[in-house]
């Protein structure tokens, strides 16, 4: 009787799991709250924008995996949230998101003739660093207006193969890189989706969304 019972128990665990993990069939429309903290150069915001919105239209989440101590790559989930421009707000998640760019390198731009004044320097698209924060807050429909708004998911990342365009010098020890604006925008979309799916437990606790071609910085979910 005491093992028949186990088995039962074992069983009704399983099921309740993988019915907590199932997306609904219906699409789930997700709107944009608020947007801190994207570039100001309008090519730069397009570029951003775009490869975020277009991630979200895929409807996949590339997935990881925790393999004992290391991540590993464990294909796609299917996403049911959509990103829209407005549904009724009973229905609708809610994304609040902050990111956090590197500051942007100061350039001089080259006197052409000696009569010229001297060079002003300006404000580039060149970058400090490689390195990108993210802060995540999802709204789920029940709580909009709610006097306690859930607590953000907060992402550190960077990305490996961004080119450093500018050397690095006595003012500028880390020299300057050539952002990747669309990597970016996909990436700053699966932090999202993550934390939406999270929000939902859809995910377990032992996977995460690939962020590639980012790399996290810390190796937690």
């Amino acid at each position: 009787m005491t093992r028949w019972f186990g088995v039962v128990l074992t069983l009704a665990t399983l099921a309740c799991g993988s019915a907590a993990r199932a997306a609904p069939d219906a699409t789930v429309p997700v709107t944009l709250d608020s947007f801190i903290g994207m570039p100001n150069d309008s090519t730069s915001r397009r570029e951003f924008f775009d490869a975020f919105q277009a991630a979200f239209d895929a409807g996949e989440l590339p997935q990881q995996k925790r393999e004992g101590d290391r991540w590993a790559s464990s294909g796609e989930q299917r996403s049911r949230f959509r990103l829209v421009d407005a549904a009724p707000s009973d229905a609708a998640w809610k994304l609040s998101l902050s990111i956090g760019l590197p500051a942007r390198v100061l350039v001089a731009q080259r006197k052409r003739k000696e009569s010229d004044p001297p060079p002003r320097s300006r404000m580039s698209e060149v970058r400090t660093s490689r390195g990108l924060t993210i802060a995540v807050t999802a709204t789920s429909p029940d709580a909009t207006g709610s006097d306690e708004p859930p607590a953000p998911i907060k992402f550190a990342v960077f990305f490996p193969d961004a080119r450093r365009v500018v050397v690095p010098t006595a003012k500028l020890p880390s020299g300057g890189y050539a952002f990747p604006w669309a990597d970016a925008g996909s990436v700053v979309a699966r932090a999202a989706l993550e934390a939406l799916h999270r929000a939902n437990h859809w995910i377990a606790v032992d996977e995460r969304a690939d962020l590639a071609p980012a790399q996290r910085t810390e190796d937690q979910p």
